[in-house]
């Protein structure tokens, strides 16, 4: 892990550790977090400090846990996870577009909670994009829509080149606006 990181993000770093890994050792953490183990126990204490509850055992088979049914801060998504949930949520649940739909208040909540760059390409997603009509048809690559997502966002010129198996070629050019 690099040295440069901050408290802050050591901590947080610590907090994902706890969450994959209940049971985890100050030793075991100091190694995944590259610090001393007295490093690693500050840590715990900067999350207990936060409300988080980390409970510790000892013992042969104790460890930092967090108690059971602990609520913990919104999750961070990667841009191609976030735009990967958008597109699952719209095709498993058409309805999910309309403003009176559960499953589109909880969407909007996500979307909400995400950072603004990958937030705003995802509510851009939500808003353009609709569920294929064929539900065999072949899904899209999260990475190739937050490309297209990205280059709509910033008005440029978008050009879609497609060949199918039979050989047939296609192409389309869309700019926003036009």
């Amino acid at each position: 892990m690099p040295s440069e990181l901050s408290p802050t993000a050591r901590a947080l770093r610590a907090l994902e550790v706890l969450q994959a890994r209940p049971g985890t050792t100050a030793d075991q953490l100091a190694e995944r977090l590259g610090v001393t183990e007295r490093a690693a126990r500050r840590y715990v204490g900067i999350l207990r400090e936060a409300g988080i509850p980390v409970e510790s055992t000892r013992g042969p088979h104790g460890g930092y846990r967090l108690r059971r049914g602990t609520r913990l801060p919104p999750i961070v998504f990667t841009q191609a996870e976030a735009l990967g949930l958008v597109m699952a949520v719209l095709d498993g649940q058409p309805a999910a577009t309309e403003a009176d739909d559960p499953v589109n208040a909880a969407l909007g909540k996500v979307i909400e909670a995400l950072p603004e760059g990958v937030g705003r390409q995802a509510a851009a997603l939500r808003e353009h994009a609709t569920a294929a009509p064929d539900r065999h048809s072949a899904h899209p690559d999260p990475a190739t829509t937050s490309a297209l997502v990205a280059a709509v966002a910033a008005r440029r010129r978008v050009v879609i080149a497609y060949r199918s198996e039979s050989g047939n070629a296609w192409e389309a050019r869309w700019t926003r606006g036009r």
